[in-house]
């Protein structure tokens, strides 16, 4: 590709995997906001999937396959790569992009005080932030003023130049990111709703089915927030480091690391009942562990 970096307002970047039907609808949606005076670069990264990808209507969409399949956080790091713009929009395959969202950008764009940030986002439809759009910060995720999913846009330059990137985990965790860049610079968030997030995906990523699939990748994902947060959510927040510490011995157990599970029951911030069933469950096979976390996840609905 020989276009500049003026050539476009804005890339966008959709990561797909194994999902023809919905990137279609995701490249449609971003296609059709297109206009003679903002021009968008459509970005599709396949994570190598075993289908090939479909062929779009839309003229001008820039398709990528990954060399193996890694997950979501190298899918998007490659489509940051190969962007043009000053500023990328991040979707998923099951994302659409809001008729409005490009006449509501425009002047977020070219806001020179927006411009010092590695990143700003704007909520998809489940995504809620308690008050006034603001920049906000780790307490902010921590203390509940922002839920659900946002949809991130980066400053391409200044965000790689904090050398920080999404994780390479196979399960996402891309909280870890959002953490580290509130932690770090803030992030300028709105609470208008730029991006539809459908649920007609027949897997995902934080299904409890696919939860016992990647239980290695959750483990990790579990291992990382404890090294890089550790310290923060055992001061501030022990409620939160209860739940990571829990899912990392959860995880550990549907990873078949049951011993690694028990040393880390000895640790943990759990009630002694609750530590002694973790325990007793340790010792138990393989597939009962599966059908009774199945069954407990199940009932919570």
């Amino acid at each position: 590709m020989g276009a500049s970096l003026s050539q476009f307002n804005l890339s966008v970047v959709i990561t797909t995997y194994n999902r023809p039907e919905l990137v279609q609808r995701a490249v449609a949606s971003v296609a059709q906001q297109r206009r003679d005076d903002f021009n968008i670069e459509i970005i599709v990264v396949d994570d190598a999937s075993p289908c090939p990808l479909p062929q779009f209507m839309e003229t001008d969409i820039v398709t990528y396959q990954m060399p193996v399949n890694g997950g979501p956080g190298p899918a998007r790091m490659q489509g940051l790569s190969l962007a043009h713009a000053m500023w990328v929009l991040m979707l998923d395959d099951d994302d659409t992009l809001e008729p409005d969202a490009v006449s509501h950008l425009m002047p977020h764009l070219t806001d020179p005080v927006l411009q010092q940030y590695p990143v700003m986002q704007f909520a998809r439809t489940n995504g809620k932030l308690c008050g006034d759009d603001r920049v906000i910060h780790f307490d902010d995720y921590l203390s509940g003023q922002i839920t659900g999913d946002f949809a991130p846009i980066f400053n391409r330059a200044v965000f790689l130049h904090t050398q920080l990137g999404y994780p390479n985990n196979r399960a996402g965790g891309e909280h870890i990111l959002w953490w580290r860049l509130a932690m770090d610079y803030g992030i300028p968030t709105f609470s208008k709703i730029l991006v539809t997030l459908y649920d007609d995906a027949q897997e995902r990523l934080t299904h409890f089915s696919s939860q016992v699939k990647k239980a290695a990748d959750h483990q990790q994902l579990a291992e990382i927030t404890l090294t890089e947060f550790g310290v923060q959510l055992q001061t501030a927040y022990p409620t939160e480091y209860q739940r990571v510490c829990l899912a990392r011995i959860t995880y550990s157990m549907l990873n078949n690391q049951c011993r690694s599970a028990r040393s880390y029951l000895t640790t943990a911030p759990l009630g002694g009942k609750m530590k002694s069933a973790l325990w007793l469950i340790t010792w138990l096979p393989q597939p009962l562990i599966k059908k009774l976390f199945l069954f407990y996840r199940q009932r919570q609905g």
